[in-house]
């Protein structure tokens, strides 16, 4: 007998194999097996328990044996995060989201952090060549540009590695799902909410180099197109993703004070890429003698801690709580169960605060 179950457990591991590169979620009924391999029950039973001990199966009362897809070495189940950061603004619990849900699921994780470079992107790929990880969950570099690392990518991908874009994804990889944001109809809740407010000269601040803030530029201009209302360019600040590591990491505010000179002057409200950039953008008007609210409107995105000064907190989109994290790494378990995964962008629920307020006439 403990031959034979063993024997069966070793022919279900290869049919998990296969049942994986087909997209085949279940395994056969109890009764199904016992035919297929002239076995009795007991067996089946016992190569099943065999299976689910090692991780490889849950069988759930009155459904069957299901496919969790992990392999039967624990270091063989190791998932990658590559993250711009890993210490401040929504990158801690976003990461522990991802964290938590693949370790409820059987997989570890490894963090890599990129900074946005794409040098450090390239090194950090190279090594992954050498030991690869069974899927990357992937926040890409200056997204909005062509990458010169799809090449590591692609060779990671005919190793076996699943691959799952965070945020932003990089064109050349279409055939790579993504979760990320709705950027464009974020971008229109804002606008419409400032036009019920009364504000018709509306200004943006976003990166020109990260999908995100194309996104996010276009949702702004074509909805004020929408509400009839002119976007002149000198209405629209731009930075890149440097100038974002610079204010992180040193408080330097030097390309808001440019923004504020060169396209703010005119303008009642603006939106901004994220809750950091309107923050500081927020202490630089009240240095350059503003009022807020009553002088300039500022809406921003992510809806996080920043978005909750105590001097006056931030009109800001936000997600449910956890779901692009969690969601994330469920995507990255159906694909590495072979099963088919659809990109998803998470809708935005606006959330009003001090920092918006109905212009005075």
């Amino acid at each position: 007998m403990a031959i034979k179950y063993k024997w069966l457990a070793g022919h279900l591991k290869e049919m998990i194999r296969l049942n994986i590169e087909k997209g085949i979620e279940k395994l056969p009924t109890e009764q199904e097996l016992c035919e297929r391999f002239r076995v009795s029950r007991q067996t089946v039973r016992l190569s099943l328990s065999l299976l689910e001990d090692e991780g490889l199966i849950v069988k759930k009362r009155g459904s069957g044996s299901f496919i969790t897809g992990l392999l039967s070495e624990p270091e063989n189940n190791v998932i990658g995060i590559l993250v711009s950061d890993d210490q401040d603004y929504i990158y801690p619990g976003l990461i522990n989201d991802i964290q938590t849900e693949l370790l409820r699921n059987g997989f570890h994780s490894k963090i890599y952090v990129t900074g946005r470079r794409t040098r450090t992107e390239r090194r950090i790929l190279t090594e992954l060549l050498n030991k690869p990880v069974r899927g990357l969950i992937v926040e890409g570099c200056r997204s909005a540009l062509p990458n010169p690392n799809t090449d590591l990518y692609r060779r990671l991908q005919e190793k076996g590695a699943a691959i799952l874009f965070l945020n932003s994804y990089y064109a050349a990889l279409n055939d790579c799902p993504y979760i990320k944001d709705d950027n464009l109809a974020g971008s229109s809740q804002l606008v419409r909410h400032l036009t019920d407010l009364g504000h018709t000269a509306i200004g943006g601040i976003f990166p020109a180099d990260e999908l995100q803030g194309i996104e996010r530029y276009q949702g702004f201009t074509e909805a004020m197109r929408d509400c009839g209302l002119p976007v002149p360019d000198e209405h629209i600040g731009w930075f890149l993703s440097r100038d974002a590591d610079a204010l992180a990491n040193r408080r330097n505010t030097d390309f808001l004070r440019r923004i504020i000179r060169e396209s703010l002057g005119d303008c009642t409200a603006v939106i901004c890429y994220n809750d950091m950039i309107a923050y500081y953008l927020i202490q630089e008007l009240r240095l350059a003698g503003q009022k807020l609210p009553e002088d300039m409107s500022v809406a921003s995105f992510d809806n996080t801690y920043l978005s909750s000064s105590e001097r006056l907190t931030i009109t800001s989109l936000s997600h449910r709580l956890h779901e692009t994290g969690t969601e994330a790494a469920r995507m990255m378990i159906r694909k590495l169960k072979g099963l088919p995964v659809q990109s998803v962008e998470l809708p935005w629920e606006l959330r009003e605060k001090q920092s918006t307020e109905k212009l005075q006439t």
